[in-house]
């Protein structure tokens, strides 16, 4: 049996419903708590208040548990990509990428986690990592947009399907496909 199953099942029954992939709506949640993560640390160094480095930690945990979400989600998507696909470079940049990313989030959690329980303040290279981290999932993120809006990752087929339903129907087209269980927005 492979192991995974179970996890590509669920996401299948994601898919079903959403009528596309999560993954465009999961990694919100990292890139969020990361923002919110790096304007915290920026804070703490402009103000000196030590609240700012709690708030940077905990929302920096939860752009880790997203990015979770976000990795097995990508993994699936990327799996789609052949690999003489024009987008597959991308593809392999972005995924790439976002592992440094998250690897650079994961060690400046660890490394401020141990300052917190050593009650110390946050040192200079857990906020470094950090910054870094976001200053380059911002390059990720954009890598992800250029997937869709210029290589129709994920998207050709929906438009394709929404192409021969604007054929039939003259007045427009619904927001989501008729064949997912959502339906057809109201028009």
């Amino acid at each position: 049996m492979d192991p995974i199953a179970p996890i590509t099942g669920l996401i299948d029954k994601a898919e079903d419903l959403l009528g596309h992939s999560p993954h465009p709506a999961i990694v919100s949640v990292p890139i969020g708590a990361w923002a919110v993560s790096n304007i915290c640390d920026s804070l703490a160094l402009l103000t000196g208040d030590d609240r700012y480095d709690d708030v940077a930690r905990v929302s920096m945990a939860i752009g880790l548990a997203g990015a979770a979400g976000a990795i097995v989600t990508g993994l699936r998507d990327y799996s789609h990509i052949a690999p003489g696909k024009p987008s597959h470079d991308t593809a392999t940049a972005h995924g790439l990428g976002n592992a440094v990313v998250a690897s650079l989030f994961t060690a400046s959690y660890i490394l401020r986690s141990r300052d917190h329980g050593a009650d110390r303040r946050t040192g200079f290279v857990s906020r470094l990592l950090a910054l870094t981290g976001g200053g380059l999932s911002l390059y990720t993120a954009w890598l992800g947009g250029v997937l869709v809006e210029e290589y129709g990752e994920g998207v050709k087929p929906v438009m394709e399907d929404q192409q021969s339903h604007d054929d039939e129907d003259k007045h427009g087209r619904g927001r989501l496909s008729p064949r997912t269980p959502l339906g057809s927005y109201p028009g």
